[in-house]
């Protein structure tokens, strides 16, 4: 007779790398006989897995003493779970606008093309207490204590407050990021109203000290003010950062599609927070899978049911109702 199966980290990654548009905890227990889909929730709520689970996991595939650490949040979308006690609502940039839903920050390391998510936080103040800036904070930290020593810190104006710019300086590291106009700077004046030439500006910021400011006018009109705490970076360095700050935009794109982080119906905080976990555990697989085969995420995910469907079409089992007149 054989072995009860149980419900399992390494079961559900692989269920959420495979499945191509249901996630749920039914739709896995129906693909394994003699697993129940009580089973597999059961699982869910009583399991804990830790953020320092994933450093594991990423720390093969990143270069420590080199890339960049991109840090920002996004909005695990949950409109229908009114009573899911870890969504709220949120501003969401992806939608521009606010939406219900689970806050996730994150860290993530690239070089180049790399997406490689190292560390994150379920943001949840209700119920830890925590800001998403003591996140980002706590990250930072904890990425410098497990000896990263990246070329900078790439991150949005939200987290671009005096006691993160600080903080990532006492670590003797580069930070490049967006400032609002309104952020004063030189005492009294107001980035908007400065001349800044193409080269870039050196003004002092309160508390934080001299930085650098430059000036960006895309083709709509819209401006943006970038800044960076090393005086030596020019114009097209900014830019190179600024794309690469892209990387974790196509990172929570990549995870919302192919890993069906928000496609989890449970209501129990732990189930949810354990379906995310294993969400990211699950792109880094593929991720690591796309660099090393140059394969788009999604043509990895079409791989594992082509041989299913080639089958298929060998040997069709539904019959067509019109073939009879073909």
């Amino acid at each position: 007779m054989k072995n009860k199966p149980h419900a399992s980290q390494e079961l559900y990654c692989q269920f959420l790398l495979a499945a191509q548009n249901n996630f749920t905890a039914t739709e896995l227990s129906s693909h394994i006989d003699n697993l129940s889909h009580d089973d597999v929730t059961r699982w869910l709520s009583k399991t804990k897995l830790k953020p320092s689970y994933l450093w594991q996991q990423a720390k093969p595939l990143i270069k420590p003493q080199a890339g960049y650490l991109v840090c920002d949040d996004s909005v695990i979308g949950k409109s229908r779970s009114e009573k899911l006690p870890l969504a709220t609502w949120q501003y969401s940039g992806t939608e521009h606008k606010v939406v219900r839903g689970v806050g996730l920050v994150t860290v993530l390391w690239s070089q180049d093309d790399e997406h490689i998510p190292i560390d994150f936080r379920v943001y949840a103040k209700a119920q830890d207490g925590y800001t998403k800036n003591q996140h980002f904070q706590d990250m930072v930290r904890l990425a410098h204590h497990r000896g990263l020593k990246p070329e900078g810190v790439l991150f949005d104006g939200w987290y671009a407050s005096q006691a993160n710019l600080t903080l990532i300086q006492s670590f003797n590291w580069i930070w490049i990021t967006r400032l609002k106009g309104n952020r004063v700077v030189n005492r009294l004046q107001h980035l908007e109203d400065l001349t800044i030439p193409e080269e870039g500006l050196i003004v002092e910021l309160k508390f934080v000290g001299p930085i650098k400011v430059f000036k960006f006018i895309a083709t709509d009109g819209d401006i943006e003010y970038w800044a960076t705490n090393n005086l030596d970076l020019e114009s097209q360095d900014i830019r190179y950062t600024g794309a690469l700050r892209w990387k974790i935009e196509e990172y929570h794109r990549g995870l919302k599609q192919c890993t069906g982080i928000e496609r989890c119906q449970s209501r129990i905080p732990r189930s949810q927070r354990t379906h995310i976990f294993c969400s990211i555990m699950a792109f880094v697989s593929l991720e690591k899978l796309r660099l090393e085969r140059a394969i788009s995420w999604y043509e990895a995910k079409r791989q594992i049911i082509h041989e299913a469907i080639s089958n298929y079409l060998q040997a069709p089992t539904i019959p067509l109702a019109f073939a009879e007149n073909a």
